[in-house]
């Protein structure tokens, strides 16, 4: 069963947030969807201890990564307990779900 990343958080200084992502391109087109990643990218970074941020960015650490294969999407965490965005996380997923089922209803399933 093959597994795709479908957003990929990742500490970034300089980036207005602190804390960029990464998507497949189908999903860049919903500006509603893209604007939650950015608003959620701003609270990980909140979230986030110094410290952390800087091991992330030397090891190249994602944050947080969403996954997709043929049973549906799901997310990890590198380190849950220092983050509490779960909720708006979910809302993201969802927000991603609706788009890729719309995105699939035209035709252009692969991703």
């Amino acid at each position: 069963m093959e597994t795709h990343v479908i957003m990929d958080f990742y500490y970034k200084p300089g980036s207005p947030s602190g804390v960029g992502f990464d998507t497949i391109p189908q999903l860049s087109r919903f500006e509603d969807t893209i604007c939650q990643a950015m608003d959620l990218a701003s609270k990980i970074n909140d979230s986030l201890p110094d410290e952390a941020k800087k091991i992330m960015l030397q090891e190249g650490v994602s944050i947080y990564r969403i996954y997709s294969n043929e049973e549906g999407f799901w997310g990890e965490w590198c380190n849950p307990e220092s983050l509490d965005v779960e909720e708006e996380m979910s809302t993201l997923m969802t927000s991603i779900t609706e788009n890729l089922k719309e995105l699939a209803g035209r035709g252009s399933t692969s991703v």
